[in-house]
């Protein structure tokens, strides 16, 4: 996205990665719950992911419907709830490319790795280059590159996943 910004391109033209790609045929596949979408671009969606899986919990750029909510702000009831009933029912969370850094759609990785430390869930997984605060907790973490660990998933999962749009660098 950064260079697409510094081209002087808009951030409506950033286009998803193998990563997006492999996430939407998961959901596709009837293989995930619920996408919370802690970024505001939409990719997910362009991924081929079906709207109905995706929380935007903070907003959507690309929908008047979910305008962006201030940190001073408060989340959409519905969209709130929806996470809410995601933490309650989730058994085994998987947390790609955030920092877990205080957000309320973190409590979908913090609450199921508590289950986990009680024998009660499966826990959470915890895919990224960066530390983040839950990586104690998890049951698993992965310092790998979102693409590369999409990418051997799809693979031992034989996920059809569809390929880059062309014109993509």
């Amino acid at each position: 996205l950064k260079p697409l910004v510094q081209l002087g391109g808009s951030p409506m033209l950033a286009q998803p990665t193998l990563g997006h790609r492999v996430l939407a045929a998961l959901g596709n596949a009837g293989h995930l719950h619920r996408l919370v979408q802690q970024n505001h671009d939409g990719l997910p969606q362009k991924a081929g992911m079906p709207q109905q899986l995706v929380n935007e919990i903070h907003c959507a750029i690309h929908d008047p419907s979910n305008p962006v909510v201030p940190m001073s702000g408060n989340l959409r009831s519905d969209l709130f709830a929806d996470l809410l009933d995601c933490e309650a029912r989730a058994d085994l969370t998987i947390a790609v490319g955030t920092s877990l850094c205080g957000m309320n759609s973190d409590r979908v990785v913090a609450t199921p790795a508590a289950k986990a430390a009680r024998g009660q869930a499966l826990g959470a997984v915890v895919v990224g280059l960066q530390r983040t605060v839950m990586d104690e907790r998890a049951t698993l973490r992965i310092f790998a590159t979102i693409d590369r660990v999409c990418e051997l998933l799809a693979e031992a999962m034989d996920l059809e996943v569809p390929p880059a749009p062309a014109g993509f660098f």
